[in-house]
């Protein structure tokens, strides 16, 4: 057996001091990181979404668990370097695999058959009303449910889901009854990119169910609540620049003959988009592109267009806190990174956010329940009010019931891209909100 000289066991020592040194300096480095709140994102641009907030303690989530459950999501879903991370991981995928010009991401959830009478609903009692992680991770889920590559861009898929269409219904139905007299109930739902722009034989191929036929289910179970017709304008328009590339939603030219729908059912004099202040925004590269990485995309990147109202660009919105931090209805993000570009309309996915036209003094406003796909759709609203207020449906904490009564609210408008709404989960929100 080896002995080692003094010498030599005084080095083996230094050496060991040093290496453990270094460890317990790396793992507090880590831990100091990790527990420095302000350097934790509560937004991901990669992923295109708000990042779990720190739970609101209450005495009943201490007592059954779910406070300290909400706060390990919160850990773990909010670490330092998140987007770095993920974005590293998304690279190497692309290192590996051959791309074709027709590729199937996900599948589709199991369709429902769509029936032909609205009497034929199956209303779901008392559902339960999923907490805002939950709802999110629903949500994102949804928009990458079955995509259809071709050519370096995604189309959505769509599953009907009788039980989430009909808990939708009711959940606006019961609103507008509560509202009769005071608020009139609008509903806008947006078809997928693939219904529209896709044609009918390749939709076959993909599976899932028609759009427009679903839609037309959702108007035809409708009581009090008006449903603004715009499947079929969009077919005949899609040969036109209505929705992204690369991203999942839809352009403000799509939102634009939503708008034009709308104000024909108001009696409003629809303003030409060549009259309103234009913005442009390239090269944008969103949702989709974030996710799958496709050279294909990177090589024809969408550009997002952008118009705001005649009367103001100025609007304020809800950071989170309570606090109304001001700022445009058309924000200029030129020097913004490149995933950026739709955050140009109305501050992205705010709670709760504002916009009054100083050429309006009727008293007239609206409301519009949102998620995403509304933020493009809100700017042609604003010449048309004395007031526009927007909640969306993930984050706000208002009952949008008490509060149309409380600023006696002219119109209510309840915006969703169908395939988001096509979830159980999602459309039992609705009965917290309305």
């Amino acid at each position: 057996m080896k002995k080692w000289t003094k010498v030599q066991r005084q080095k083996i020592q230094i050496f060991r001091l040093i290496t453990v040194g270094i460890f317990i300096l790396f793992l507090s480095i880590g831990f100091m990181l990790g527990n420095i709140w302000f350097l934790r994102p509560d937004k991901s641009e990669v992923e295109k979404r708000e990042l779990t907030s720190f739970p609101t303690f209450t005495f009943s989530t201490f007592m059954d668990g779910t406070y300290f459950s909400d706060i390990s999501t919160w850990y773990s879903d909010t670490f330092v370097g998140r987007d770095t991370f993920i974005a590293m991981n998304q690279s190497l995928k692309q290192k590996y695999g051959i791309h074709s010009g027709e590729m199937m991401v996900g599948t589709l959830t199991q369709s429902d058959e769509i029936p032909e009478d609205s009497s034929q609903k199956k209303i779901k009692k008392d559902p339960v009303v999923p907490d805002q992680n939950t709802l999110q991770a629903e949500v994102t889920d949804k928009i990458m449910e079955g995509l259809y590559i071709e050519d370096g861009a995604a189309y959505g898929g769509y599953s009907f889901s009788q039980e989430a269409a009909d808990t939708y219904i009711d959940a606006l139905e019961k609103g507008a009854e509560k509202l009769d007299g005071i608020t009139n109930v609008y509903s806008l739902l947006i078809p997928n990119n693939s219904g529209v722009i896709l044609d009918d034989e390749t939709c076959a191929k993909l599976g899932g169910s028609n759009q427009g036929q679903a839609i037309e289910y959702y108007f035809n179970s409708y009581d009090k609540v008006t449903g603004i017709e715009i499947y079929d304008t969009l077919k005949k328009h899609n040969d036109e620049y209505l929705y992204f590339r690369t991203d999942h939603h839809w352009t403000q030219q799509g939102a634009y003959y939503a708008y034009k729908s709308y104000c024909k059912l108001k009696g409003f004099k629809a303003e030409k988009l060549s009259d309103l202040p234009s913005y442009t925004f390239t090269p944008f590269l969103g949702t989709y592109y974030n996710e799958l990485q496709l050279p294909e995309m990177a090589a024809n990147p969408d550009t997002v267009y952008a118009y705001a109202p005649k009367s103001t660009n100025d609007m304020l919105y809800d950071d989170g806190s309570g606090n109304l931090i001001p700022w445009k209805v058309i924000q200029d993000v030129s020097t913004w990174n490149e995933g950026s570009g739709y955050y140009c309309f109305v501050a992205g996915d705010k709670p709760y956010a504002e916009i009054d036209n100083p050429e309006i003094e009727d008293g007239t406003s609206c409301v519009v329940i949102k998620e995403s796909y509304g933020n493009c759709f809100i700017p042609f609203l604003v010449d048309h009010y004395d007031k526009v207020y927007y909640m969306d449906f993930r984050y706000t904490n208002y009952n949008i019931v008490d509060f149309c009564k409380e600023h006696n609210v002219t119109d209510l408008i309840v915006e969703n891209n169908i395939q988001i709404i096509g979830s159980t989960d999602v459309a039992s929100r609705f009965y917290e909100l309305l």
